[in-house]
């Protein structure tokens, strides 16, 4: 729908916001481009008054400026006609601001696709988060130039065939996209119904909800087909309620037989049958898969991405209990099975695990800080109790302090890349994650780096020695990082029966000798790191950091992670391998240890770094 109202050319040059047109509608844009920040303890010294300005602009449909908006509380801004959200109103496209917030210049992309070219009369509402107006501002938008547009369609059901190798049925949606964009994979999202139930109508009901809903924005964003499979969570029939499908899990997986066979193979035929619909129709659509899940369909997403990694271009999975499944068949001398980790693939699908494939996939993995919805307790998640223990010891019980640090540790000693973030005073929700999400899948879908979007979890232990004049010895370990934890407490054993707390503290060695220093850091988890390294005292006074190198190895002391459990429990405890900066695997290095350079009193400081695991 149009408006009658025309923006004359001194209009566009004295009041209207020139929207240049984008090379790619939504490959090479978020919902928000453009955007300056300033929080209340920035640039602006005072909370600011709610205010939002929508000037009259020109546009070619594909994206709407807001000039500026600021709040003093929490609140997002929508952008409608009639007093509704229903040109940018989803909650992955509006603009989104926290108490404090001031935003210039913001290009919010309309949730279903382009603009018709003529004028509209729109109006911008920046809204409380419970909905009540803080402030509006109308504008007229001239589209014109509008890109060429390939038409989508409506979400629709298609049936099962089991002739084309699928016996369930799945959803297809096609969001209209610009002509120009590059073309994209398939954008898959796994159902996740919630329960187990042998009510069909539930789960079809749940996948739809999913196919119009959050999967389909992210369709949209994207310019991406999606395929949303209708695979049961059955209570007894075909199979009993064990077989937790929605997470692709063990039980699932030793399906031999009926319907909900290989349902890993399944989703492939039908996105096979998928290409073959969207072809008919003249919609474009790249090779490969992109897949997105969130809780049991993040699992889903995550494991079948392990599976079959020559299918997938990117994967986006959160809410994964802490626990990615991990992409060795062994870790500290015990075998790792499917869904823990690949030991038995082979003999669950017939081909080998393919590490080198998998580094291929772009993987983003992520988890919310305050996270506790865990499925360890739940027989359905985890009915083998071996495997269940297995899980335990080799991840650890707490799901961001432990379980988390460990799958990035495990994929860096496996050499294969994978990007893992954490979101700061989040629970169990995707929501801060939707924009990091589509401008993942569009970065694979472009070629760029994704590396940068993900941040380092596994705690770092690093301590600097220096010595005074008055023959004492400094110990600093200010850059010691606790990962997703802050350091709590700092505590130093220097070989010699003498200890200390602190970041920074000094010791004076009475004697000559070789002294064993040992750094403990305990994060406000209760979780602790420690680690060993030897110490040479001359009688000059000069000390030298002992290097242990064999066999290609870095170091030879000990650094092992506790839960406030004693170490020598367990004989395996300190087995642990590390990675140097490059990512190339160390061969068992379990200390901090560094060449062994000589620094006499007041000499140079050296960094002893070692980033430990957590076992």
């Amino acid at each position: 729908m149009t408006a009658d109202t025309a923006i004359t050319d001194e209009d566009a040059s004295t009041e209207t916001t020139q929207v240049a047109r984008r090379s790619a509608l939504r490959v090479l844009s978020g919902a928000v481009a453009s955007t300056t920040l300033f929080g209340a303890s920035g640039a602006a010294a005072s909370a600011p008054e709610p205010e939002v300005r929508f000037e009259n602009q020109k546009s070619d449909g594909t994206s709407l400026t807001v000039t500026s908006a600021a709040t003093d509380v929490d609140a997002f801004v929508v952008i409608g006609r009639d007093n509704f959200a229903d040109v940018v109103g989803e909650p992955s496209t509006r603009l989104n601001l926290d108490a404090g917030d001031v935003v210039e210049n913001v290009e919010l992309e309309p949730d279903d696709g382009p603009l018709s070219e003529g004028n509209h009369q729109l109006t911008a509402r920046l809204l409380e988060s419970n909905g009540g107006t803080l402030d509006t501002d109308d504008a007229t938008v001239q589209v014109g130039d509008a890109p060429e547009v390939t038409p989508g369609f409506d979400t629709r059901l298609v049936d099962a065939d089991p002739d084309a190798g699928f016996t369930y049925p799945y959803y297809l949606y096609a969001p209209d996209r610009v002509e120009s964009d590059p073309d994209t994979p398939l954008l898959v999202e796994p159902n996740n119904t919630g329960t187990a139930t042998d009510d069909f109508d539930q789960h079809l009901e749940r996948a739809r909800d999913r196919a119009e809903g959050g999967a389909g924005t992210l369709a949209s964003r994207l310019g991406a087909p999606l395929l949303v499979p209708v695979f049961p969570r059955p209570r007894t029939e075909p199979v009993d309620g064990t077989h937790y499908v929605h997470q692709l899990d063990e039980t699932t997986m030793g399906i031999d037989s009926g319907p909900l066979e290989r349902v890993d193979l399944q989703l492939l035929r039908m996105g096979e049958h998928a290409r073959e619909k969207l072809a008919a129709e003249d919609y474009p659509v790249d090779d490969g898969i992109m897949l997105n899940g969130f809780s049991a369909s993040g699992n889903f997403a995550d494991r079948f991405t392990v599976l079959h990694p020559d299918e997938v271009v990117s994967v986006t999975a959160g809410g994964l209990n802490g626990m990615a499944i991990l992409p060795v068949a062994e870790r500290d001398g015990r075998e790792l099975p499917y869904h823990v980790g690949v030991a038995d693939v082979e003999e669950l699908t017939g081909e080998p695990f393919n590490p080198d494939e998998l580094d291929e996939v772009n993987q983003f993995l992520y988890m919310g800080a305050d996270d506790d919805n865990d499925t360890i307790p739940y027989d359905d998640a985890w009915t083998d109790d071996e495997l269940r223990e297995l899980a335990l010891d080799i991840y650890g019980d707490d799901m961001i302090a432990e379980r988390f640090p460990t799958c990035q540790e495990t994929y860096r000693e496996a050499g294969i890349d994978a990007t893992f973030r954490v979101y700061e005073d989040t629970g169990h929700t995707p929501r801060p994650a939707m924009d990091d999400i589509v401008e993942f899948h569009q970065r694979s879908i472009t070629g760029d780096d994704v590396s940068e979007m993900g941040e380092t979890i596994v705690p770092t232990v690093t301590f600097e020695v220096d010595s005074a004049e008055d023959g004492t010895v400094e110990f600093d370990a200010s850059q010691s990082d606790g990962g997703v934890s802050d350091i709590s407490r700092f505590l130093w054993a220097f070989g010699d029966g003498a200890t200390a707390v602190g970041e920074t503290v000094t010791h004076e060695f009475e004697e000559t000798g070789e002294y064993s220093i040992t750094l403990t850091t305990i994060l406000e988890s209760g979780t602790e790191y420690d680690g060993t390294e030897v110490l040479s005292v001359d009688q000059e006074g000069n000390i030298a950091v002992l290097d242990h190198e064999t066999d290609g190895a870095v170091g030879d002391g000990e650094a092992s992670n506790s839960n406030g459990t004693d170490d020598e429990t367990d004989d395996n405890a300190n087995d642990v391998s590390g990675t140097d900066d490059d990512g190339d695997i160390g061969e068992s290095v379990p200390g901090f240890g560094i060449g062994g350079t000589l620094t006499g009193i007041g000499g140079a400081v050296y960094l002893l770094k070692r980033r430990l695991t957590d076992n």
